[in-house]
């Protein structure tokens, strides 16, 4: 099966549905980390990130690219891009209640190796302090190995101290195991918490400063192949400008 065309496919079929749906909110960012002591390819990494978020009447549309950027040793520099592009299609509404609205959920993930397909349902909640809460369950369709599954919490909560903005916000993606391919099953749990500088710099777009911690178990599901368990825990500064 060809996943770049199917992918490519669901792509053009998003954008020609947004050239006339209406548009409620949107959003873009670009953010800058650094860190240390990950445990994959080397141990000190920079990453530029870039962020697209809209909410319209068909669906929602989340899309990010990961520029990876390393200082190797005897392999010299390394960099890496990743990207991946997530429509959720609109099934129904809801007025009130703990469930906000119902999905077709899809997420095409691209990397210089592979690109996988992710196909299921998801849903958005109604949780009082939350800005945003979903939740999505897949089937993935694997490029390099097995079918498999995966789960994917997202939640963004604001709050104020002393007059000042803050925000705590990320996800949580679980996947299974693959027996076919011998690939462990995986958890990524990623946080940011930031404060929104853009009072104190005299500008109306968000600026934040503060960290993101990720916790990913079994990175890149590569612990069964490899005989040992790759856990990465790694927090790294954080700067992330919304226009």
């Amino acid at each position: 099966m060809n996943f770049t065309k199917l992918a490519l496919a669901t792509t053009m079929t998003v954008t020609a549905g947004a050239a006339s749906a209406e548009t409620f909110f949107y959003d873009n960012s670009v953010s800058v980390l650094y860190g240390q002591d990950y445990e994959v390819i080397e141990s000190d990494q920079a990453v530029v990130t870039f962020e697209h978020f809209s909410a319209n009447s068909w669906g929602d549309i989340f899309v990010f690219a990961d520029r990876l950027m390393s200082t190797g040793d005897e392999d010299g520099d390394q960099t890496q891009t990743y990207i991946e592009v997530a429509p959720r299609f609109k099934v129904s509404d809801f007025d009130g209640g703990l469930v906000k609205n119902l999905y077709v959920a899809t997420t095409w993930e691209m990397s210089e190796d592979e690109d996988n397909l992710l196909v299921g349902l998801g849903t958005d909640f109604n949780v009082p302090g939350f800005q945003n809460l979903s939740l999505n369950a897949y089937q993935r369709l694997n490029d390099n190995y097995e079918n498999n599954y995966q789960t994917t919490l997202v939640w963004g909560v604001p709050f104020a101290i002393a007059g000042q903005n803050f925000m705590f916000d990320g996800f949580w993606d679980w996947a299974t195991a693959t027996d076919e391919d011998n690939k462990a099953a995986t958890s990524n749990f990623t946080y940011q918490l930031k404060w929104d500088a853009a009072q104190a710099l005299g500008t109306d777009n968000k600026v934040y400063v503060g960290i993101e911690h990720a916790t990913w178990d079994n990175k890149f599901a590569i612990e069964h192949s490899s005989g040992f368990d790759t856990k990465e825990n790694v927090v790294s500064a954080l700067v992330k400008v919304h226009f």
